[in-house]
């Protein structure tokens, strides 16, 4: 199949899906191309050239981004096409399922058919940090189970995706966020004192919401929504981020460094997880199940977990 992946992302974490998902469809000879969205490129493909298009996405208070749903509305083609939505959140509450309902409704009746959708678990980059041990175990995972993904969607072993009407109902509630960014870009601002000129947040921001003023100093504007990259990937925390500001996560996510680390055993979620993760433990023995139905080795940090 020639497929198009199509990749909202703000501090990597759902790029990385797409370029898991990229390296097996291509794997299994499929033809890939990805897009990763930013506002300052202009989108040139061809809808109705694709066999499949892959919609990816960082859930944000159980929403697609306001800015990645008004682009995606606005795409059109000429024929049915078929489409998979793969979506990344920290964290496996139910309500997330129904994070793509809104956006499934508008684009079904331009003719895109929803055939597959899967949702994958990531670090979070806003709230609190997790530690180093969970970033290794969720990348360890994601790898593996892309893989499941392209899989099934060669095999077109599609799941019938249908969304609860209560978690709709909180879905629409939250949406609320796409509110906050707006209002939350007002009271933010860079410590200038902290920033070093680099502009990396500027030239990186896949909404354009920053710019240099005539003092060259770094300035938010209304369409922000929140993704957290230019906090998060900031090399001198220089952002002081609004009301949000207590719950941002500064710093890149090294993953290939955690890889590499063999005193981080990646396995902080197992049978005697306590607490907040405990919530996960029945995320990770379902997807555990999946992989083993499609003979794909399970992270080898769990293969003797009697729970997992």
């Amino acid at each position: 199949m020639k497929i198009l992946l199509i990749t909202f992302s703000g501090t990597s974490n759902t790029f990385i899906c797409g370029e898991f998902l990229k390296k097996h469809l291509e794997s299994l000879n499929h033809q890939v191309e990805h897009y990763l969205y930013n506002a300052r490129i202009e989108f040139n493909y061809n809808l109705d050239e694709f066999d499949l298009i892959g919609i990816g996405y960082p859930i944000h208070a159980f929403n697609v981004p306001k800015p990645f749903f008004k682009f995606l509305t606005s795409l059109k083609v000429n024929k049915k096409i078929d489409y998979f939505i793969y979506k990344v959140s920290g964290e496996p509450f139910v309500f997330n399922s129904a994070s793509s309902a809104t956006l499934n409704s508008k684009l079904k009746k331009k003719g895109f058919n929803l055939v597959y959708e899967k949702h994958f678990l990531m670090p979070y980059n806003i709230m609190f940090n997790y530690n180093d041990s969970i970033k290794k175990e969720m990348y360890l995972y994601l790898e593996k189970l892309t893989l499941v993904t392209t899989k099934m969607l060669t095999a077109k072993e599609y799941n019938e995706v249908t969304y609860n009407p209560f978690y709709r109902f909180i879905s629409f509630i939250f949406r609320i966020e796409w509110i906050a960014g707006p209002v939350n870009s007002k009271i933010t601002h860079v410590d200038m004192k902290k920033c070093i000129s680099c502009y990396k947040c500027v030239k990186e921001c896949p909404t354009k919401s920053l710019y240099i003023d005539k003092n060259n100093k770094i300035k938010i504007k209304t369409n922000c929504c929140i993704c957290m990259k230019c906090a998060h990937d900031c090399p001198k925390d220089a952002f002081v981020f609004g009301f949000l500001n207590p719950w941002r996560v500064n710093g890149k996510f090294d993953y290939q460094k955690l890889l590499k680390d063999e005193n981080n055993k990646g396995n902080y979620i197992n049978k005697n997880t306590k607490g907040y993760f405990k919530l996960f433990r029945k995320y990770f023995k379902n997807q555990n199940e999946l992989l083993k139905k499609y003979n794909i080795e399970i992270p080898e940090v769990f293969i003797k977990d009697e729970l997992l």
